[in-house]
């Protein structure tokens, strides 16, 4: 069986395991426009700010994101965060002061935007980490990698594992192996604006799956091939990324948002029952000993109580639904 990493894992890597990294997405502009780019519609090329997928419009919304997430670093995305290099300093500087020097920030860029006076900016700020993303079919940017040797925070280059391009991936290996400190290959998925242009590329997806086909091979086979650099390499599967380290920044959430009333499953949602058409005094009336939650437009209560009382209450129904600021729900089964 092929090995998916050589080496320790960055600091970066190890708390997007525990689903302890909040996603801010700085900026949807970018100067790049990458065939696999994943980004929907209301994001790219548009100057927005998303923290774990809700917008901010200001660092107190920042703050308090973090704090409901139960996040310990951040991973800066985008576009291009150097493209609002200003927003981006501010951001990390204002995290490194709420959560203190600890609080690990690494962040995603490009080499076309990446220069020495903003790689000392960056640093300055307080960024832990900065993960660059070169381009596979042009070498041309490839020199500016000599300036990460001068940073002392972590380098990274993250790379998608695209299918048939091992050799353009090896060669940047290579090159780079004395210039940054580790490497990412991260497993390709279908871009779902850029299905068109996937297929013109002959890039199929697996069976019942968004990833592409061949991409986790390529990543494996340029692990086993440049063992002899003895480099620390890491792939990064979208199984990971979709399962386990979403999983487990919901349960995160829920460690600190969920009720006592509520029930939190094993993939961290929160099983409830929610009342609706009535007040918290009149249920607080005919029920003293049972425990409400006023929630905007609905009553919480526990899913016991409102399976067995459903034929006492008013609109009521079970609910599964994620402890995110949206409280999205998956689940909705009314009683009466």
């Amino acid at each position: 069986m092929l090995e998916k990493h050589h080496g320790e894992l960055t600091e970066g890597c190890k708390r997007c395991f525990k689903g302890e990294k909040l996603v801010l997405f700085v900026t949807g502009l970018c100067p790049r426009n990458c065939l696999y780019c994943p980004l929907s519609e209301e994001k790219k090329n548009k100057d927005v700010i998303f923290a774990n997928e809700q917008e901010v419009k200001d660092i107190k919304d920042l703050i308090e994101e973090v704090k409901i997430s139960g996040a310990t670093g951040a991973g800066i995305t985008g576009g291009d965060p150097i493209a609002r290099l200003a927003r981006t300093c501010e951001f990390i500087s204002a995290l490194k002061k709420e959560f203190g020097k600890k609080f690990h920030i690494h962040l995603y860029t490009s080499l076309d935007l990446l220069t020495e006076e903003k790689i000392a900016k960056l640093e300055e700020a307080g960024l832990d980490e900065l993960r660059v993303h070169p381009d596979l079919e042009s070498s041309s940017l490839w020199p500016k990698l000599e300036l990460l040797k001068k940073t002392k925070m972590e380098t990274v280059i993250e790379v998608p594992a695209i299918p048939k391009k091992e050799t353009q991936i090896f060669e940047l290996i290579k090159y780079a192996k004395d210039k940054v400190k580790a490497f990412n290959l991260n497993e390709l998925e279908l871009a779902q604006t850029k299905i068109e242009e996937f297929k013109n590329e002959g890039w199929r997806t697996d069976k019942d799956s968004l990833t592409i086909k061949n991409s986790e091979k390529t990543a494996l086979n340029i692990i086993k091939k440049v063992r002899g650099f003895h480099i620390r390499i890491h792939y990064c599967s979208a199984r990971f990324k979709d399962e386990i380290q979403f999983t487990e920044r919901i349960k995160n959430y829920a460690r600190l948002s969920a009720l006592a009333t509520d029930i939190t499953t094993d993939s961290g949602t929160l099983l409830r029952g929610a009342i609706y058409s009535t007040s918290l005094e009149k249920l607080k009336q005919q029920f003293p000993k049972e425990t409400f939650t006023q929630d905007k437009e609905r009553i919480l209560a526990s899913a016991k109580f409102v399976k067995f009382h459903f034929k006492e209450l008013p609109k009521c129904a079970i609910i599964e639904e994620y402890p995110t600021r949206d409280k999205m729900e998956i689940y909705k089964e009314f009683l009466n």
